[in-house]
């Protein structure tokens, strides 16, 4: 969402990243990439919008071929923003779910 004071308001670092994945909810499927990521949360580009409030399944594709599972709530989509914003469309998630492959995952970044 907008921030119209132009400060960090996220209490934890995102690391920006191009990731493949696919989601699922009870009302839609889709895929696009992750765009970036906390320990708590990421953004995700899509055309296909679930809406806010659902819980959503995301498998992040890593480039060793590796499926991540992460399970989450949908805080917010880009649909959600005034008509002036130029958003690319996608959604935030909150991660309800940090199995132990995506905590390892998320660790490797914070290595790299």
């Amino acid at each position: 969402m907008s921030n119209s004071g132009g400060s960090e308001r996220r209490k934890l670092k995102r690391f920006v990243r191009r990731i493949p994945a696919k989601f699922t909810t009870a009302t839609v499927e889709g895929t696009g990439h992750v765009k970036n990521l906390s320990k708590q949360g990421l953004f995700m580009r899509t055309n296909c919008l679930p809406v806010a409030g659902e819980e959503v399944q995301i498998i992040i594709l890593t480039r060793d071929r590796r499926k991540i599972e992460v399970v989450g709530l949908v805080r917010w989509t880009t649909a959600q923003l005034d008509d002036t914003t130029s958003a690319q469309p996608g959604f935030g998630v909150l991660i309800e779910n940090r199995s132990a492959e995506f905590v390892e995952f998320f660790t490797d970044l914070l290595l790299n």
